[in-house]
Parts: C-alpha cells; sequence; structure tokens
C-alpha cells in the first residue's frame, strides 16, 4: 500500500454508562478493549496513537469506546485505496449489521470508524462533519430458535460478520459488541487463518468427534492455555479457554471465551459467555450469553447480562432476560429506548452484590457499589408446632391459606 496513514484514537463524546473506566479496560473478547483496539490495527500493518500527535497528511481515526475487528480496518483500507479522489467519510455497515449498529446506537449517529483526506487540519469538528459511506458487511445470517408463545416470531435471526465496528461505551453496547463478535472470532481464532491450518485442525476435530456431524465437529475445536486444571468429566466444546483457568466436575462450557485465571466450579452451566480475568462461576450457576468482568462473582442464574468489576451475585439469585407483559426498554442517559432485538438482561455494576433470592427485572441497570439483599419478611423466623397443610410466609411467620386436597 502506498498511502502513508495516521491512525490515532479521538474522544467519545459521552462517559460511560452503567460501566466503570477507563474505557481502554473494558472487556472485549477476553482482552481489554485497547489491546484489541491494537491489534485490529497492527494486523494491518498500522499503528494507533493519541489524537492530540496528529499531524498533516491522511488519517485513520477510531472513537476510543468502540469495538473494531482487523477485518473491519483491512476494508476500510480496501476503499481507501491510494486515497486519490476519496474524500473524508466513516464507515457505515450495509445489511442487517448495519441497521442493529444502528439500533445499538440508540439514535447517536455518530462517527466511529474514520477516514480523514490528506489537507487540512485533524480535529475533532472536522471529524463530527464527516459523510456517512456504506461499506459491505459480508454477513452471515444466523437463526436461533426462541421460545414458543413468548415472542412473535419462533426464530432470532442474527447478523455475524468479522467486520464489526461497534461502540461499547452503554453496557448494553458492551453486551451485544461481545456476543455479535464472539462466533465469528471462535470460527477464525479456533479454526485457523489459512489453509493449511484448517484442514489439520479439521482433520483432528473429526476424528475427535468420531462424526461428520457440524455440530459435533465444530464442538471439538478448542484451545486450552497453560497451566489449566480441567476435570476430566467436564465438558468444553467449541471454547477459548485462558492460562491458569479452572473448570470442576460435571461443569458444562459451550461457545465462550475464558480469560486467566477464571474459575468454573462443579456442575454449572456457562454458554456463549466472555469471562474476564479472574472470573468466577460457583457450584451449580447458570451463566448464558453474558459477559463478566475482571474478577466478577456468579452464583445464580445470569443471562444476556453485564456483570461488573468485580461484582457477586450470590447463588439462588436471579437476573432476568426478558418480559413477557411489556415492550422491553433500556435506560440511556434520561431516556428510555427499546432494547435491541426485544432482548436483554441486566447490568451490574462494579463492586455491586445481588443477594441469595434476590430477582431483578430485564432492562435494568444496577448501580456500582450497591448490595441487595432478599425481602427479610420473606424468611422463616416462627413456626408453630401444630402447623399443617399449605402456608405462605408474612413477616416472618406462616399463614394459612388453606390445605391440600
Amino acid at each position: 500500500m502506498s498511502l502513508s496513514f495516521q491512525c490515532a484514537r479521538f474522544p467519545s463524546p459521552r462517559p460511560l454508562e452503567g460501566l466503570e473506566g477507563p474505557v481502554e479496560s473494558l472487556p472485549w473478547l477476553g482482552l481489554p478493549l485497547g489491546e484489541r483496539q491494537d491489534r485490529a490495527f497492527v494486523e494491518n500493518g498500522l499503528k494507533i496513537g493519541a489524537f492530540e500527535e496528529l499531524g498533516g497528511g491522511p488519517c485513520l481515526l477510531l472513537r476510543e469506546d468502540v469495538a473494531v475487528t482487523p477485518a473491519a480496518v483491512a476494508a476500510m483500507l480496501e476503499a481507501i485505496g491510494d486515497g486519490k479522489g476519496v474524500d473524508d467519510f466513516y464507515w457505515q455497515a450495509d445489511g442487517r449489521a448495519g441497521n442493529l449498529a444502528l439500533q445499538l446506537a440508540y439514535g447517536h449517529d455518530e462517527p466511529l470508524l474514520v477516514f480523514l483526506a490528506a489537507g487540512g487540519e485533524a480535529t475533532l469538528a472536522r471529524v463530527r462533519q464527516v459523510s456517512p459511506r456504506e461499506m459491505p458487511a459480508q454477513e452471515r445470517l444466523m437463526e436461533f430458535p426462541l421460545a414458543p408463545g413468548q415472542f412473535a416470531a419462533d426464530m432470532l435471526e442474527l447478523p455475524l460478520t468479522e467486520r464489526l465496528v461497534l461502540p461499547v461505551g452503554h453496557w448494553t453496547q458492551l453486551l451485544w459488541a461481545n456476543l455479535l463478535g464472539l462466533g465469528p472470532w471462535l470460527y477464525r481464532t479456533l479454526g485457523g487463518n489459512n489453509v493449511v491450518s484448517l484442514g489439520w485442525r479439521l482433520f483432528w476435530a473429526i476424528l475427535r468427534a468420531r462424526s461428520l456431524q457440524p455440530g459435533r465437529i465444530a464442538a471439538q475445536y478448542v484451545r486450552i492455555g497453560k497451566g489449566c486444571t480441567i476435570h476430566p468429566s467436564a465438558v468444553v466444546e467449541a471454547s477459548w479457554i485462558g492460562d491458569d483457568v479452572e473448570i470442576g466436575a460435571n461443569a458444562v462450557v459451550r461457545g465462550c471465551v475464558i480469560s486467566d485465571g477464571a474459575s468454573v466450579e462443579p456442575l454449572s452451566i456457562v454458554e456463549g459467555c466472555v469471562l474476564g480475568r479472574g472470573a468466577q462461576v460457583q457450584r451449580l450457576a447458570l451463566a448464558k450469553f453474558s459477559v463478566m468482568c475482571d474478577r466478577s462473582m456468579n452464583g445464580g442464574d445470569v443471562q444476556l447480562a453485564v456483570l461488573g468489576q468485580r461484582s457477586a451475585v450470590k447463588r439462588g439469585a436471579q437476573l432476568f432476560d426478558q418480559s413477557f407483559d411489556q415492550v422491553l426498554r433500556v435506560k440511556v442517559g434520561d431516556r428510555l429506548e427499546a432494547a435491541p432485538l426485544g432482548l436483554l438482561g441486566v447490568g451490574v455494576g462494579a463492586r455491586t452484590l445481588v443477594g441469595a433470592g434476590v430477582r431483578v427485572a430485564p432492562g435494568r441497570c444496577l448501580p456500582p457499589d450497591l448490595q441487595i439483599v432478599a425481602d427479610t419478611a420473606q424468611v422463616v423466623r416462627r413456626v408453630d408446632a401444630d402447623a399443617r397443610g399449605l402456608h405462605t410466609v408474612s413477616d416472618g411467620g406462616l399463614v394459612a391459606v388453606g390445605t391440600r386436597s
């Protein structure tokens, strides 16, 4: 490529919401966001720096709170070419991926990945005036079955693409950036980056699966890091496992990224999740399609949730992910917005504790440093020796409501 670029991050116009910074430390596919951004540029022969250090010449700019893949950066470079006759523009994906990205922007149609042509100074005012250019997402639609009768459709179609450019400054954006990027990243990382590695890994996957069924073969693609302790009875499929990870007896881990030092205790189920460094899924817990930040802990049932750093969901707690009687909405700034795809769990702030037996409605975001315990009036403290039949709990005592026939 003959065109010489300067690359930099530019600041986001809004603070993090439901998350705790710095922004470059947010978890994305098992690494801090800043490191993933660096890798996306380095894999394309570029080095990303600070916005304040920019000089003259053409620039490729990324907003600091944006998840970007190497394939998206490569597509931008292809669109720019030698830079001749190319005006300023910013990335806007086409197809379903583009529509979903607009939903996740919550009405803020702003530049995320920007090219500034040679001539003129690189300023934030210039960035804000850039026009969008529709870029081919090269998406693939994947169907996921939904529970019958609970939604308008029986299937959920998600656009999956390796060309991902999504903001992550809101907790729901961080969730969907991880979920939408998880499948393509696992496929590329576990399957291999060239024909030789693809063929070799496919051969061994078929041998381990002892089958030609695609689902069974895909389950055999697993990367396990150094110093891991995985019980022989545990089921680990289609996942990337970091170093010093512990997975206990009869635990199930499917389609996940498990970062260094994390643990999945016996009899727990973890599917479609990204676990940060030192995160812990306790015995008998359930975690599905969720993001657990560094040193967070889950002992309850969570789905489509984001658990902040050092937060804890105790055993028996439930973070709901769907509403049966109304449109699911989420707070964005000072307004309520429809949840993307109508599905959303709960955001748990940093160091917040959700106690045993607590249930949290979907779409809610719990602030940091909060402790929630269940209503003590529902705890039985007084029991009559002659109590029989059906009772309910009220103010610590048992109240008869009839007897079973």
